[in-house]
């Protein structure tokens, strides 16, 4: 989302106005009280400003606060459902989720198909672009309030560029790398386009409904296929010099352990991830190691993370010490996170935590307590995330509809 737009010079108080709305979008039903202690302006300053946005349409005021019970509710203030929407699409190794959402991140019509990866990127991109067709329609809005696209990918990318650099999955590698996704959705549905990191977009989301409203410093940890992580400073994404901070999964746990797919041995990813489970219960299988997995999964390809977690609430002794072997190695990743960046929380989700929370938070938050520095050890909040296997597309719209705002600020994307 980065074409030129011709610049507007703005005046003070249009600036103000515009960092107001900045505000109500990111907190939907905000109060006016709240908006003054956010800004640091006085309530009749902000009382002025939001009259000035509701005259102008493009405020709206809610009957009242969300969730607030007893005592005079609070007037919340919401962007005007109609000034536009935009798409968030989360393109993931397994499942496609597709959400048209206004810019107060109101989802009106969502979608789901596998994405069934092994077809190749030229399939799987055209039944994308059809699906996000298809949820557009459904939505039965007006094409021209449709104002953006976000696409949350969960390969390498270059965000600035809209490139993906590299996609480390079986077979797929080649015909993903060095490709302009950014610019071949621009064509197709003539609107600009944001690319980001799943991880982040689904970090997103956390941070707007889930655990993280609750921390300013925190970071979020994602194990499913592969693990990564968002880092949040001030409340903020934290990307690094050229964006790619958070390659939580590259940090290396086992200097002579095996090959990780981006080339080195021994990272996080290649020991703990959901993959990498379901790998060394399946390996202990074959080789005669008895267990229930089998069992309860019905054959080798049955064996998926859930069927995993089922067996070690069983006891299963495979399960248990499979699980409790993952768990150390991303509580030993941790534990180098929480001394170097000593984060109020760390917040874990993705399938691997939907799977089997309570199996290996307890494992994870045992490493930290016993390799962290004891100060950062206390401190740091260790929980799963609230979030659900469809915070991936939320979030990316999310982000999407914040550079919406953004660039009426700025006049840029």
């Amino acid at each position: 989302m980065d074409a030129p737009v011709q610049k507007v010079k703005l005046g003070k108080a249009a600036q103000t106005e515009l960092s107001i709305l900045r505000e109500i979008q990111a907190a939907p039903y905000t109060s006016r009280v709240e908006l003054a202690r956010q800004s640091g302006l006085s309530t009749s300053a902000i009382t002025g400003i939001v009259g000035s946005l509701i005259a102008k349409g493009v405020v709206v005021e809610g009957a009242g606060m969300p969730g607030v019970g007893i005592g005079r509710k609070r007037i919340g203030l919401t962007l005007h459902p109609s000034l536009g929407y935009v798409v968030g699409v989360d393109l993931g190794t397994f499942n496609l989720r597709i959400t048209v959402s206004d810019l107060n991140g109101i989802s009106i019509s969502k979608r789901e198909l596998p994405t069934q990866i092994w077809r190749g990127r030229d399939e799987v991109l055209r039944t994308t672009f059809a699906l996000i067709h298809e949820t557009v329609a459904e939505a039965g809005i007006d094409k021209s309030k449709l104002l953006g696209i976000g696409i949350a990918f969960s390969g390498v990318i270059n965000v600035q560029e809209g490139m993906v650099i590299s996609y480390p999955r079986p077979g797929q590698v080649e015909s993903w790398r060095r490709f302009p996704l950014r610019e071949i959705c621009e064509q197709e549905f003539g609107i600009p386009c944001l690319l980001e990191d799943s991880v982040r977009a689904i970090a997103t989301e956390e941070r707007t409904v889930g655990g993280g409203r609750n921390y300013s410093d925190f970071v979020y940890v994602d194990v499913g296929f592969g693990i990564g992580s968002a880092i949040f400073i001030g409340g903020k994404i934290y990307r690094g010099c050229n964006g790619s901070a958070g390659e939580f999964g590259h940090m290396t746990v086992a200097e002579n352990g095996p090959l990780c797919c981006c080339g080195n041995h021994g990272c996080l990813e290649a020991m703990a991830s959901g993959a990498t489970l379901i790998d060394i219960v399946k390996m202990a299988i074959t080789k005669g190691v008895t267990s229930r997995v089998l069992e309860l999964a019905g054959s080798m390809d049955g064996i998926t993370l859930e069927v995993i977690a089922e067996a070690a609430r069983d006891n299963d002794s495979l399960a248990c010490r499979a699980l409790s072997e993952v768990a150390q190695h991303i509580g030993t990743a941790c534990a180098d996170v929480v001394n170097l960046l000593n984060p109020e929380a760390i917040l874990f989700g993705g399938a691997l935590f939907r799977a089997a929370p309570e199996l290996v938070l307890d494992h994870i938050k045992r490493m930290v307590r016993h390799r962290a520095m004891e100060k950062s050890a206390n401190d740091v909040q260790l929980q799963i995330a609230q979030t659900k296997g469809d915070a991936g597309a939320h979030g990316i719209a999310k982000l999407v509809a914040e550079r919406v705002i953004d660039r009426a600020l700025t006049n840029r994307m």
